[in-house]
């Protein structure tokens, strides 16, 4: 587990995905880093210029994908609770156990479990570098 992090207000605590649900998360998200990657690896690129084909490729997710993803990386985000108890954010019926979390807030706490879990995995470029790193 990570350190906690607070998100709208409540710590979170991003889990760790099983390593064949990290693998089956990468493909399904794998064309929108590259879209990312490809815009953030030009010098001096805007957000503007790399956005589009991030949500380019996010748009192109089948509703089951873009489920499965965002399913995989709630699953393992744990909430503190009164008393140092932490609690999973997602019934056993997969849907959301706290109310309160919104669209941005679900979609924070998503980005988290997918760096945490897929770091190393997809090459990061430095700021200003036109090169990536593995």
């Amino acid at each position: 587990m990570s350190e906690p992090i607070e998100v709208g207000g409540h710590m979170y605590r991003i889990g760790r995905m099983d390593v064949r649900k990290q693998f089956h998360v990468a493909r399904r998200i794998g064309p929108a880093m590259l879209g990312f990657l490809g815009g953030s690896m030009l010098k001096g690129a805007k957000l503007a210029d790399m956005i589009g084909p991030v949500v380019d490729a996010l748009s192109k997710m089948s509703d089951e994908d873009s489920d499965y993803v965002l399913d995989q990386c709630l699953v393992v985000v744990t909430r503190a609770q009164n008393g140092g108890e932490w609690a999973r954010i997602i019934a056993p019926n997969g849907g959301l156990m706290f109310q309160d979390i919104d669209l941005p807030q679900m979609l924070k706490l998503a980005q988290s479990v997918l760096a945490e879990n897929l770091r190393g995995f997809f090459p990061t470029a430095a700021p200003g570098s036109s090169q990536a790193q593995g």
